[in-house]
């Protein structure tokens, strides 16, 4: 469990501190933070017979951990063994499976949003739209607060794509300009 960078964003209340990549996690008696990048959240872990001042310091750590530059802006939220919400499954999944292969838990969210869009590329590489026609709400069997999270960010990124695709117009006006110099 220690070797891949996705350990890197787990951690488990050790009486007043924290300690980065725990040998064992989920344990009962065990609180953890674990930093979902995607969600932008911090879950706090709580195991069923973990005590109440763990979890005191997990919410006090995930608030020092939020104003770090890394994790600014994050939100964390506590929850406990045994009634974890939908969006804690595919992050509970991913370290019960030990996915050496993700660099982040949370990270196989894109794989499963990855098959089920259709990306088309201009010649510049950059997408020019994502096709949903086949892609129902159902078929991606999120919650709906992710849903909602997906389409705005999926709303930012068309606005980054039109600002890009405009400077790249511009870039390419540019040159055509200083070729017609050059040619005089």
């Amino acid at each position: 469990m220690l070797k891949s960078s996705y350990y890197d964003y787990i951690y488990k209340v050790d009486g007043e501190t924290i300690k980065l990549r725990p040998e064992k996690i989920f344990e009962s008696q065990g609180v953890y933070l674990i930093v979902d990048k995607d969600l932008k959240l911090i879950w706090i872990w709580a195991g069923s017979q973990s005590r109440l001042f763990h979890r005191y310091m997990a919410a006090n750590w995930a608030g020092k951990l939020k104003t770090k530059k890394k994790f600014y802006n994050f939100k964390y939220e506590v929850i406990k063994q045994g009634i974890e919400p939908n969006e804690f499954s595919i992050v509970y999944k991913e370290i019960k499976e030990n996915r050496n292969d993700l660099s982040y838990p949370g990270q196989s969210r894109h794989s499963t949003v990855e098959n089920n869009a259709l990306i088309i590329k201009s010649g510049s590489g950059i997408p020019d739209q994502i096709l949903q026609s086949e892609l129902s709400q159902s078929d991606l069997d999120l919650p709906k607060s992710v849903k909602t999270r997906i389409r705005k960010i999926l709303s930012e990124i068309k606005e980054i794509q039109m600002h890009v695709k405009y400077s790249m117009d511009h870039i390419q006006q540019r040159f055509t300009e200083i070729e017609k110099l050059l040619e005089k």
